[in-house]
């Protein structure tokens, strides 16, 4: 699987940029310029980016859906009237109902066709054609004796019809022939993607705008976008954006590679996400620009036109969702990746893995059914650590370290199959040590490594972290826990809280003070703890939802040789920051096949039925975390991940987690509140993901900073 563009798509976006900057508004003056039409039309033509799509054969470039989306999403940035959009749908449903003799026109500029969409879906009455600026035809779909049929009609303009001052609205006359029957609900799901991709790109024009503003506009002495209301807005539409492109571009691509039925129901719920989002991201940019957001010299209003009228070709959100309310989860995409391409599927290796790790849990699900059958907390326990043991034995705990360290040395997209597979398949899942294996396997000695990853690996020794404490949460460059070296040893006295898996640990992956005379997380370094030195005290916390896994931890004088140091003196802030974005990651927590379990009971479960537009909106963010967390482990593999994009993923799983487990409950219903219901206890557990890791303020406030690149400080 490869979740990100290839250079060549990289390449046809960064040139359709270009295009878009040349085509589109910079301000309400450029808009539907009367000389742009017949400038666009030529460009597009002339670049091949009106056929991008199409087969060689056809006349056209050869790619796909996914290399039109990306045109398309960049001519949404340059918010162009160009009918780019509209044009290509067009000889897309010509190309598919066999009228090449007109495809050939549209492509050499003898006619100049734009697609006719209605509001609701399968009306075909009414319908309207966005982008017509220019089009002298529309491909209108109608009632043919046998199904479907596709024609041609005469095209009567708008200008600033449709509520979107930026394009120029058709509406199609008569038909001018009979009609060719033609496959509807392929053309149809290019349309919803399409709609997405200018949603997506909208709304990245609009938040970029008001970002840019946010960083020079002061008030109060500083710049505007320092305050911490500011940045939580830009990140939450950020964090949207985020999940509808990379959802996307999913759909996209799934239009070339999987059955049209599977296509379009992925194309559904991309056209709904990225209506939630693009919408969003537009009505925060008017917010975060203020007065001047209102007025018709910003193109702000513009843009929020515009996205408000994508969101109604062929249905809203919800129609989406009313649409998609009763179907069962999509299965996986058939068939082999190809090689250095965007590609949801797995490399012939990779399913090779996949089909291993199945049969090798078939085979050991009576060690997984143990501890679910376990009746108290010790029991449940001592099963536990025989089934991460024989997880290990197995050799499934980080498959992507290098096998000297007691790994495999594979990509790191494997720990994600095996995260998957595991969740899948109902078993308790892998130790979550991947954020502290990775710490010492980056910053760590020989010494250390050799020392402890293979046992971490292995499930024989059981690690904490010790981060938070009573006084510092979030605010790790508060932390109080000293450590000073005397004679040797590491002297350590202070508290930690919140303590994952404390109290049966064998070893403290401890952030600490050293360096009392520098700032904040100057001063800070890693400490390497064994949980059974004197002087450590465990205080178990028990959870609102029953469990035991968190616990308060005093150290009071306890020593340790000089060489438990992790990395060098004074880097535990790095250290920290390297670990807590793994940490964060979804996908190495195992938290998408978990959630699409309790999904799927939801489908299902009979009272669920009765909600199936929210079921299906959850699916479709569920469907775009697992998108965004894809993109995020191919950027990893290529060594090209962003410090802040693990927060994107983190605060994307808090959202859809929550709304989940809030689905979940409400369905249960009364049987919820029983002794033995487990719906309030998930429900409660999901409340919390708002906290652990890092809260999702903190989360919101690395996004605008490294990402929006929004400054420092404020209120």
């Amino acid at each position: 699987m490869r979740a990100e563009l290839s250079d060549e798509q990289l390449r046809l976006l960064a040139m359709a940029r270009s295009m878009a900057r040349d085509l589109g508004a910079t301000s309400t003056a450029d808009l539907l310029a009367p000389e742009s039409a017949s400038e666009g039309w030529r460009a597009v033509r002339e670049t091949g980016l009106l056929g991008v799509h199409l087969p060689v054969a056809a006349g056209g470039g050869g790619g796909g859906a996914l290399e039109l989306a990306l045109v398309v999403q960049a001519f949404g940035e340059g918010l162009c009237s160009t009918p780019l959009m509209s044009a290509a749908a067009a000889l897309k449903a010509m190309h598919q109902a066999r009228m090449s003799g007109e495809v050939q026109e549209a492509l050499t500029g003898g006619i100049r066709p734009v697609i006719a969409v209605d509001h609701d879906w399968g009306r075909l009455g009414d319908a309207l054609c966005p982008d017509a600026a220019g089009a002298d035809r529309a491909v209108v779909w109608t009632r043919a004796a046998d199904g479907i049929g596709l024609a041609m009609a005469e095209l009567a303009p708008r200008p600033g019809r449709y509520g979107d001052r930026s394009r120029v609205v058709g509406v199609p006359g008569s038909p001018m022939a009979q009609p060719v029957l033609g496959p509807w609900d392929l053309v149809a799901a290019l349309v919803l993607v399409l709609a997405a991709a200018d949603l997506v790109g909208v709304g990245r024009a609009a938040l970029d705008d008001a970002v840019g503003h946010c960083r020079e506009r002061r008030q109060f002495g500083v710049a505007v976008g320092s305050f911490q209301a500011v940045k939580h807005l830009a990140a939450d539409a950020h964090t949207g954006l985020v999940a509808a492109e990379c959802l996307m571009r999913a759909a996209a691509w799934s239009l070339d590679h999987r059955p049209v039925v599977e296509a379009l129901a992925v194309a559904r719920q991309a056209k709904a996400v990225a209506s939630e989002a693009g919408q969003r991201a537009c009505e925060t940019a008017c917010q975060m620009l203020g007065g001047i957001g209102h007025t018709w010299e910003q193109l702000a209003s513009v843009r929020l036109r515009r996205v408000v009228a994508d969101r109604v070709l062929l249905g809203d959100e919800q129609k989406q969702y009313a649409a998609l309310a009763g179907r069962a989860s999509l299965p996986p995409p058939e068939g082999e990746a190809e090689e250095d391409a965007y590609d949801l599927r797995d490399t012939a290796a990779e399913a090779a893995f996949r089909t291993e790790l199945r049969g090798w849990l078939a085979e050991h699900r009576h060690e997984a059914e143990a501890v679910a059958a376990a009746g108290d907390p010790e029991s449940a326990l001592t099963a536990t650590l025989a089934w991460q043991r024989e997880l290990g034995r197995g050799r499934w705990i980080g498959v992507s370290f290098p096998a000297d360290g007691g790994g495999r040395g594979l990509p790191v997209t494997y720990e994600a199959i095996v995260n998957d597979e595991i969740g899948l398949a109902g078993c308790p899942p892998v130790p979550s040590v991947s954020h502290l294996t990775a710490a010492i396997d980056r910053f760590g000695t020989a010494e250390q490594r050799a020392e402890h990853l293979a046992p971490m690996l292995s499930a024989g020794h059981r690690w904490c972290q010790g981060f938070s404490e009573p006084g510092a949460g979030s605010d790790l460059a508060a932390i109080a826990t000293r450590a000073e070296l005397v004679d040797g040893q590491w002297v350590i006295s202070g508290r930690k809280i919140w303590t994952s898996e404390a109290a049966w640990a064998a070893w403290c992956l401890l952030l600490c003070r050293t360096e009392p005379d520098k700032a904040r997380h100057r001063g800070l370094s890693v400490l390497l703890v064994p949980m059974d030195a004197p002087g450590i005290g465990i205080d178990p916390i028990v959870t609102a939802w029953g469990t035991g896994e968190f616990a308060e931890v005093a150290f009071d004088e306890v020593q340790v040789p000089a060489d438990a140091i992790l990395g060098s003196r004074g880097q535990g802030w790095e250290i920290a920051m390297s670990l807590l974005e793994v940490e964060r990651g979804p996908a190495d927590m195992g938290w998408i096949s978990r959630l699409r379990r309790t999904l799927s009971a939801l489908e299902v479960d009979s009272a669920g039925a009765e909600k199936g537009a929210e079921t299906a909106r959850a699916a479709a963010w569920l469907a775009a975390l697992q998108q965004t967390v894809a993109r995020t482990l191919t950027r990893r593999l290529e060594g090209q991940d962003h410090p802040g994009e693990g927060s994107v993923d983190k605060l994307l799983l808090t959202d859809v987690d929550q709304l989940i487990h809030s689905l979940y409950l409400d369905v249960s219903g009364g049987p919820a509140l029983a002794e033995d219901g487990h719906a309030v206890e998930r429900y409660l557990w999901s409340r919390a993901a708002s906290i652990f890791g890092g809260t999702s303020q903190i989360q919101r406030n690395i996004i605008a900073e490294r990402l929006l690149n929004l400054p420092r400080g404020g209120g």
